[in-house]
């Protein structure tokens, strides 16, 4: 809690499920702090061949790693709007902001919401207390949900900080004052900024300073150098091919794209990449999985300038490679004695239970009979429908790109500044 101007502020959430289910609201300290999305629905999810399992609903949520954990994410497979370009992802995120003034005897909810970005508002759902704000090229942002009393139109300029509406729980068919909290959904493009914007509020830079309509803009914020799930950049396409040249493959056994977008197929891979690599596996492109994807070096004539005129130019000696890795720097130092428990799992293979054992003979006795009975037992097995149904997550996973169209790919980021 920090106090302000006599009044006191915090920010919480419904931190994780105890060994026995039992949850209870924790502070929040940054962005980083703040847990999975219903952590308790999604407490046993895991990756199993670069799919994420376990999880609170496959059909109606999509979910990822990043940051180090398993995050419920939004996708233009399940935005309910169809608003998202083909791979965008936002981060979904809970937290509760609280306040009372000097005397008061209890925290109160009804605060107004911060605007966590500066952008225009294109959309207003009152039903489920939604604002959601878009950037000059109407691509969404942020959105905030849950929200009463909404203080902004469609159309609408908000500037950072401005209030957007109340604390709340409209969406969700709860009672009034009961599971009151914002729900923030972040575009992974603009995780520096809402770094910011939940540091500001946990400050009380924030909750008792808002801006009225109109106010100061922000100051931009550098991107950090990490490339999350749903980013674009040439550094991601050189890392494509490093990792493609190694023989790492998309989910479901497909080759790696290598057009420099990051997509839930390369999740697995990547997790795989790290961990070879002694790196954390982090599910992130951080600068520290870049440095084994290296962009090109400067040719010797563009260094021309450095030098006296008439000396020779020195040669820049060969960075040290690993066998097998000619594209990157050698790693082999910084592999640990013993390699961390593999964060995406390698599953059980299908018809292990010598089903196949049964239909081999069949086919080498050409009984119709005995090749259809030990198909129908193969196809019925748990180990070939828990296959299949990777299977179809797999593919469900490519199916957006394949949708859309590569024409229709959001075109690569520059170069991060700052």
């Amino acid at each position: 809690m920090s106090p302000e101007g006599g009044s006191g502020h915090r920010v919480l959430q419904l931190g994780a499920p105890d060994a026995h289910g039992n949850q209870t609201n924790i502070p929040v300290t940054g962005l980083e702090s703040l847990v999975t999305h219903h952590p308790k629905g999604n407490r046993h999810a895991a990756m199993i061949d670069g799919v994420i399992v376990g999880v609170e609903s496959r059909t109606k949520r999509s979910y990822a790693y990043i940051g180090g954990e398993f995050q419920e994410i939004e996708t233009r497979r399940t935005d309910e709007y169809g608003a998202l370009a083909p791979d965008q992802v936002l981060l979904i995120k809970d937290f509760i902001i609280e306040s009372r003034g000097a005397g008061d005897a209890g925290w109160s909810r009804q605060l107004d919401v911060p605007s966590p970005i500066s952008g225009t508002i294109s959309r207003r759902d009152d039903r489920n207390g939604l604002v959601e704000i878009s950037n000059e090229s109407g691509e969404v942002i942020a959105r905030m949900r849950h929200l009463s009393g909404i203080e902004v139109n469609a159309g609408d300029d908000v500037s950072y900080g401005q209030p957007l509406g109340t604390q709340d729980n409209l969406g969700l068919g709860l009672p009034p004052g009961r599971a009151v909290h914002v729900h923030m959904e972040i575009d992974t493009r603009h995780y520096a900024q809402f770094e910011r914007y939940v540091a500001d509020l946990v400050e009380g830079r924030l909750l008792h300073t808002a801006p009225s309509r109109g106010g100061s803009q922000e100051l931009a914020v550098a991107h950090d150098g990490t490339f999350r799930l749903g980013e674009s950049h040439a550094r991601i396409g050189v890392l494509q091919q490093v990792m493609h040249g190694e023989g790492y493959r998309a989910a479901g056994g497909g080759p790696l794209d290598r057009d420099g977008v990051y997509r839930a197929s390369m999740q697995g891979a990547l997790l795989d990449f790290q961990r070879a690599h002694g790196l954390p596996q982090t599910g992130d492109i951080d600068p520290a999985t870049l440095r084994l994807a290296p962009a090109p070096r400067p040719r010797e004539r563009d260094l021309a300038d450095h030098f006296e005129p008439g000396r020779p130019l020195p040669r820049q000696a060969d960075q040290a490679t690993a066998p097998g890795h000619r594209d990157h720097p050698d790693h082999r130092h910084r592999l640990p004695p013993e390699a961390e428990a593999p964060v995406n799992r390698q599953g059980a293979r299908p018809a292990s239970t010598g089903l196949l054992d049964r239909l081999l003979p069949a086919l080498d006795g050409g009984d119709p009979g005995a090749v259809a009975r030990a198909l129908s037992d193969l196809a019925r097995s748990e180990e070939m429908q828990a296959w299949l149904r990777q299977g179809h997550v797999a593919l469900e996973l490519q199916q957006p790109q394949a949708a859309a169209g590569r024409d229709h790919a959001r075109a690569p980021e520059p170069l991060p500044q700052g």
